[in-house]
């Protein structure tokens, strides 16, 4: 009998999340099925694809998904390698069990599943992400790309400005503007360029998260000890800098500060929301501009 791998999702989980993975023969599996808390976990949980679950994956790199239905029933999801999704809904666990046993023996039925039609988005669900985050060229240029496109035109007005009889103070009072706006680009610019090698890796069901302002000085954190997150945005609707800057203060007096180059803000709060999408831990907002805490 084979070994497949099993891994298992908890209804506090974001897609792609999963723990205790690992190879695991039939038996193991079924036992690994039967303790998981499917009954304790409906409460207050949705009907979807990312859920309390247990997920596994055979040798040909198919996966059968045992989440939750209504009515304290179950819905086994089949995805197969050639990103066909299917799914099917079982009146209690003995019934799990058997489609579990057909799916290591290679010979679970599909027709007794219903074919989904669209299949966008279907990896995201059943294979497994590490949530690692670090700076990326292309998030850099989005959150900065308007303050670029000002910055063409302080280019093109300073140009124009200089080649024409201008008066010496509009030169002046444009040349002293242009150069403040040139710096604070800069600044950003070069915080990205400092903190190029951060590391982030954090989740959402996970206490424990690392971070390291470079690859050879990665330290391991629990959400458990942090005290306060500040986030600093530009104020200001129509402020066209986007990028944010993040201060996680821990109860023992240190702290950590990176920005959204680094990790997306969507993302940075989802990591410290419970199953119903609350916050786990404060976050207010700083009244420093986020380019005096770079």
């Amino acid at each position: 009998m084979p070994e497949f791998i099993s891994k298992l999702q908890h209804k506090n989980y974001e897609k792609g999340e999963f723990s205790d993975e690992k190879a695991r023969s039939l038996d193991e599996t079924i036992e690994l099925i039967k303790k998981f808390p499917f009954d304790n976990e409906r409460t207050l949980t949705d009907i979807q694809l990312t859920g309390p679950s247990v997920t596994i994956q055979d040798e040909y790199v198919n996966y059968l998904k045992i989440g939750l239905y209504f009515n304290g029933k179950f819905c086994l999801y089949y995805w197969d390698c050639d990103n066909h999704l299917y799914e099917c809904h079982v009146a209690d666990l003995p019934g799990v069990l058997a489609i579990t046993t057909d799916f290591f023996n290679g010979q679970i039925i599909l027709k007794d599943f219903e074919k989904h039609l669209f299949n966008i988005g279907n990896q995201a669900h059943f294979v497994t992400s590490y949530f690692e985050y670090r700076e990326k060229l292309w998030r850099i240029i989005l959150l900065t790309g308007l303050m670029l496109l000002y910055g063409g035109f302080f280019v093109v007005a300073d140009a124009t400005v200089f080649a024409i009889n201008t008066p010496w103070y509009l030169r002046l009072l444009l040349a002293a503007v242009s150069a403040l706006y040139y710096f604070l680009l800069g600044k950003i610019y070069y915080n990205a360029i400092v903190n190029r090698d951060n590391y982030l890796q954090i989740s959402k069901g996970n206490d424990v998260f690392s971070f390291g302002y470079n690859q050879q000085e990665i330290n391991t954190h629990n959400k458990n000890n942090i005290s306060e997150i500040v986030t600093y945005v530009s104020s200001g609707s129509k402020n066209p800098n986007f990028v944010e800057a993040y201060e996680i203060s821990f109860k023992d007096g240190s702290s950590i500060k990176f920005t959204n180059m680094l990790i997306p803000s969507s993302a940075f709060h989802t990591k410290f929301t419970d199953s119903m999408d609350n916050l786990i831990i404060p976050f207010t907002t700083g009244k420093k501009s986020p380019l005096k805490v770079l």
